[in-house]
């Protein structure tokens, strides 16, 4: 490109009026084929350098929209492995859920068998819902969310960020739910005394003993009944959150594979 802007003001030169010879009229009007060449030179080169230049940025803006949809996949993927962790240790929980409540029911005769209880009840009471989403929130905070060129793939990143928001919400109004159970329990039972976090605590038989537990052989007991709900409901957040990750995988996997398409196309 650079040679052919040379010869053409080459062509232009050898035009110009440098002979002693040539008529005043003659001599303007080279100079002036001159100046407006030199000048259509000057224009030209500018628009190409503006369009090396815009290529230049959209590429760099290309690259920087793909190395976040690799952040967002690589987010993405390990929050299906999250949500499938969670769906097998749940599984695992409601079988001891149900074992639990055999035991439950065919009554008990010891402080450790109240503690394995606890413990169980415990572990199904503990359920925490975690996403990896610091690359989207830096997207948007950021305003880089744009730089994904495909819009089709740009709103279902959004939606299934959309998606987890709500699922979240959800969740915590469940879990508010779990909480005004777990502190009737508290509350009206002595079933927290034998909790992995506090037995430790009572160092006499007077501060724990069989009469704490009294009310678990006692199904007519109004205690009793506490305690099922309690139980009852651990399993009913369990089944809800697996349902929730079976759904949001499945998402997973579609924004998933439509990042992979656009990547392989862009590559």
């Amino acid at each position: 490109m650079i040679k052919i802007f040379r010869n053409i003001r080459k062509n232009l030169l050898s035009d110009a009026p440098f002979e002693a010879s040539a008529k005043g009229g003659g001599k303007t009007t080279k100079y002036l084929k001159y100046t407006i060449g030199e000048i259509i030179l000057v224009v030209i080169g500018i628009l190409i350098a503006l369009q090396v230049n815009n290529w230049n940025q959209q590429s760099k803006e290309r690259k920087l929209g793909n190395n976040l949809l690799q952040r967002v996949h690589s987010d993405l993927v390990q929050d299906t492995i999250y949500f499938r962790q969670n769906i097998n240790q749940n599984k695992l929980i409601r079988e001891d859920i149900k074992d639990l409540l055999s035991k439950l029911y065919k009554g008990v005769n010891s402080i450790e068998q109240v503690q394995e209880m606890s413990a169980v009840y415990d572990i199904a009471l503990d359920q925490v819902f975690s996403i990896n989403d610091n690359t989207y929130k830096s997207m948007i905070s950021s305003g880089t969310l744009g730089l994904i060129e495909n819009q089709k793939l740009k709103e279902e990143i959004i939606d299934l960020y959309s998606e987890y928001d709500q699922r979240k919400e959800l969740l915590a109004a469940i879990n508010q739910w779990m909480l005004g159970v777990a502190t009737t329990l508290d509350t009206q039972t002595n079933f927290i005394k034998f909790g992995q976090g506090v037995f430790d605590i009572y160092t006499s038989s007077e501060m724990v003993n069989e009469q704490d537990f009294a009310f678990i052989n006692e199904k007519d007991n109004p205690q009793f009944e506490i305690l099922v709900r309690a139980i009852s409901a651990t399993a009913f957040n369990q089944s809800v959150r697996t349902a929730y990750y079976e759904e949001l995988i499945a998402r997973c996997h579609n924004v998933l594979n439509d990042i992979d398409k656009e990547l392989e196309t862009s590559n």
